[in-house]
């Protein structure tokens, strides 16, 4: 994997965590650590308006722009990483 998006993916997770516990999520002790793998809608069941609040959060954390239309593909941590990778790449 590229170490640019293994460092992005590690921030992601680390934001992930933090958004679901200051939302105090209930599955997110149930699932247990937090991968390149895990699903944000499946895993933890985040509704639209959840995963559009945590994007705003990822946007801002690594100043950028997601397109929301890049996102129907997106479902995995490494999703992310790789779309927030393309956006800092210009």
């Amino acid at each position: 994997m590229n170490t640019r998006i293994h460092e992005i993916e590690q921030r992601i997770k680390l934001l992930l965590a933090s958004y679901l516990e200051s939302s105090n999520h209930p599955e997110l002790e149930a699932h247990g650590e937090i991968t390149g793998e895990t699903n944000l809608v499946s895993d933890f069941t985040m509704d639209s308006f959840q995963v559009m609040e945590f994007m705003m959060e990822l946007e801002e954390a690594f100043d950028v722009m997601i397109d929301m239309n890049s996102l129907s593909n997106t479902h995995t941590v490494h999703d992310l990483a790789v779309i927030v990778d393309k956006d800092l790449s210009g």
